[in-house]
């Protein structure tokens, strides 16, 4: 059978044979599919993160803490908040 493709279906399958370079031709167009298929029903919200992935990143965060300048002078008074709110 001769199956004509877009470019980008191309490109779906060479990433597949590049990750699967030990998969036949077939294989390799089932797994594009299966792949192309779970991407269409995942819902459009973003994922949960793991506890563990949420306290990476939050240590990735503070890992930069040192490099944030202080801010020069005082703590936030009343008068700078409302400044030009009168």
């Amino acid at each position: 059978m001769s199956v004509r493709l877009s470019p980008h279906g191309v490109e779906l399958l060479r990433a597949v044979r590049d990750r699967h370079p030990e998969l036949s031709e077939a294989e390799i167009l089932e797994a594009a599919l299966a792949e192309s298929l779970e991407r269409e029903q995942e819902p459009s919200l973003p994922r949960m993160r793991t506890r563990e992935e949420i306290r990476a990143w939050l240590d990735e965060l503070a890992s930069l803490s040192d490099r944030i300048p202080p801010r020069p002078g005082e703590t936030f008074s009343r008068e700078m908040i409302h400044q030009g709110h009168a």
